[in-house]
């Protein structure tokens, strides 16, 4: 018994030892994602893997921190240094700001990705077309923002602009991908406002399904501009993998792996060309901006960084929690926003997660102009 608690602290040693050696690359390797995703100076598509990575490097980090303060407590300063650094990134995380109660004169803006409202699979989903349908005509809200909308003329079930319409008198619409469709039915971007456009425009990003639709609107003497995006979707089906390593398929859990990796690969080229046009379209406008959709990548991409460099982020200036967006496997990320220029207080961001009638959850906000 005397030998072996001679030996324990030498064995403790080691594993600090060993810890120490990994905390000083994590670090490194933490300060490199801030430096990414903070100043965009890289825009390879290698870069976007890496600051996809930056709430798990900071988590390692934070365990890290953990570890020190109890083993050697200024061995801790390093990790709680690099925390402190990028408490920024924190906030587009996590967020817990006071609520403030909205005037009256505020403008409530809606953003839904209704997942094309079931057209495929109609008589499977009869009830919860109908739900949806009624939450996105009944919810109230001054702007409604959907991304995937799909209205067909000769199907009762989905003749979705004229049932909008009814409370909704002025709306703007871009179908996308047309040749997948018959000439009376359309899926795309639509905006739906109960205050006057006096100005739309809208385009289809390259050879994808996703594009973006701008609306100039009209309201209690201030004029103003949204814009509905959806960018390229990157096709990630967590769940996929996760099931063929339950079943023990282990090489078709690897080719699922690939092709996620292929997917987010070809993703992260298509957002910054994508980014390029929408970022114009901020720069040009002569009005305030508020700016919604689907941006189909996590808040530390390239992506939502370069937006952040050029507008406010409603989550971040008024929301609660992690805000997390998506009704399906991953759960845990936020990939549906809304932005606003600098002439706009938040006073209200929630994402809706009782609605549960699609793959995405809607997010609404609250803006009055300062």
């Amino acid at each position: 018994m005397a030998k072996r608690k001679q030996e324990e602290p030498v064995v403790k040693k080691i594993i600090s030892s060993v810890i120490w050696l990994g905390t000083l690359p994590l670090c490194l390797y933490t300060l490199l994602t801030y430096l990414l995703s903070y100043s965009l100076v890289i825009d390879h598509w290698l870069a976007g893997f890496i600051m996809m990575t930056l709430p798990y490097a900071q988590l390692l980090c934070f365990i890290s921190l953990v570890y020190w303060i109890f083993r050697r407590a200024k061995r801790a300063l390093l990790p709680l240094l690099v925390l402190a650094l990028g408490y920024s990134f924190i906030q587009r995380s996590f967020a817990w700001n006071t609520s403030v109660k909205s005037p009256k004169s505020a403008i409530r803006v809606m953003s839904y990705n209704v997942y094309g409202m079931y057209s495929n699979s109609f008589e499977a989903n009869k009830e919860k077309v109908k739900n949806l349908k009624k939450f996105m005509l009944d919810y109230s809200a001054d702007i409604k923002c959907f991304q995937e909308f799909y209205s067909h003329a000769d199907r009762k079930a989905y003749r979705s602009i004229n049932m909008m319409k009814e409370n909704y008198p002025h709306y703007a619409f871009i179908p996308l991908k047309e040749e997948l469709f018959d000439a009376n039915e359309k899926m795309g971007l639509s905006i739906f406002s109960k205050f006057p456009i006096i100005h739309q425009e809208g385009k289809q990003f390259g050879n994808s399904a996703n594009g973006y639709l701008l609306a100039d609107i009209v309201a209690k003497g201030d004029t103003f501009r949204v814009i509905n995006l959806q960018l390229w979707s990157m096709g990630i089906r967590v769940g996929k993998v996760t099931g063929k390593i339950r079943d023990q398929d282990y090489e078709d859990a690897k080719r699922e792996g690939r092709g996620i990796v292929a997917s987010l690969r070809k993703g992260f080229i298509q957002h910054k060309d994508e980014m390029m046009q929408i970022n114009r379209l901020i720069q040009q406008s002569l009005y305030p901006v508020i700016l919604v959709g689907d941006l189909n990548e996590t808040p530390y991409g390239w992506a939502y960084g370069t937006l952040r460099e050029r507008l406010k982020n409603s989550f971040e200036e008024s929301g609660r929690g992690f805000g997390f967006t998506l009704n399906r496997s991953p759960f845990f990320v936020r990939i549906d926003n809304q932005f606003c220029s600098a002439e706009w207080q938040v006073t209200q961001f929630r994402t809706l997660r009782n609605i549960r009638y699609t793959d995405h959850f809607p997010v609404i906000a609250d803006y009055t102009l300062k």
